[in-house]
């Protein structure tokens, strides 16, 4: 299972600790990253956000979200979203040299993303590569 994920990325989740245990859940659940409700919380740490905003970004509305929470993890496809949100908060991270200057970023609305917030685009793989897409044309000085 640790090689599902990238370990900046899952030292940003919360490390090894977030990832539940699915064995227990039958044969097709060894090949989906199982999260724990924890790696929500580390990643709304993280941005100085509170974790129902997060929560809007991977699509989980409030009932499923406290479900989650009392149950303690999220299924396979909530980890693989939320997953992704770290990774590209990682990337952030590292295009823009630290995590404070990352964190505005993520947060604030950009021209360049049609004026969306890049942490609202990341609920979707498309969204998810625009913003990658932005995050490598910062690095390389390539702005309009």
């Amino acid at each position: 299972m640790r090689a599902l994920i990238h370990p900046d990325t899952l030292r940003l989740l919360g490390g090894r600790a977030v990832v539940a245990d699915n064995r227990a859940a039958g044969p097709g659940a060894a090949h989906g990253l199982t999260l724990r409700y924890r790696a929500v919380e580390r990643l709304s740490a993280f941005l100085n956000a509170p974790p129902p905003r997060l929560m809007r970004v991977i699509e989980i509305n409030e009932r499923t979200a406290q479900r989650r929470k009392e149950q303690g993890a999220f299924t396979a496809e909530e980890s693989d979203r939320l997953a992704r949100v770290a990774r590209v908060m990682h990337r952030a991270v590292e295009a823009l040299g630290n995590e404070e200057q990352a964190r505005e970023w993520l947060r604030r609305p950009n021209r360049a993303l049609s004026g969306a917030a890049p942490l609202d685009l990341l609920g979707t793989d498309a969204g998810s590569e625009s913003v990658t897409e932005e995050l490598g044309r910062i690095e390389f000085g390539d702005l309009f």
